[in-house]
């Protein structure tokens, strides 16, 4: 081999596109997971809302909590099935009873597996409604 040929630049890009490739593609899947994240918790948020917003319209404490959560549940599966897993409602009542708070929880799903590293990525969304109450005209 002769000096000239050392200090060519042949194969260079081909190097810097091994090296960089990569990294681009890290990225990329990075912000693949920021906007699965961002979804995750408007659709967690949306849940929270719809149940309590459900509760807030039933009757009595039992049928209250379980219309809420079923609807946030309901709304959950519809939109997203599989971008939360392990998903928690829970709903109670606050302010002595006059309010219905519904919280939903779950794990995001992840696209970047890096192994030996759990991203754990989770949501946690709570909405309060305030509970409707028939009062006939006339009375307290």
């Amino acid at each position: 081999m002769t000096a000239g040929r050392l200090r060519g630049d042949a194969g260079a890009a081909t190097t810097e596109l091994v090296l960089a490739a990569p990294a681009f593609l890290f990225m990329i899947l990075l912000i693949v997971q920021a906007g699965l994240y961002f979804h995750a918790i408007n659709v967690a948020s949306a849940a929270a809302q719809e149940g309590a917003h459900d509760a807030s319209l039933q009757g009595d404490r039992a049928e209250r909590m379980a219309a809420g959560e079923q609807a946030a549940s309901d709304l959950v599966n519809d939109l997203a099935p599989e971008l939360l897993a392990g998903v928690t409602i829970d709903g109670q009542l606050v302010n002595g009873g006059d309010d219905v708070r519904m919280t939903v929880t779950g794990d995001v799903s992840q696209v970047v597996v890096i192994p030996g590293v759990d991203l754990g990525i989770s949501v946690n969304e709570s909405a309060e409604s305030a509970v409707e109450v028939f009062r006939p005209a006339g009375g307290p």
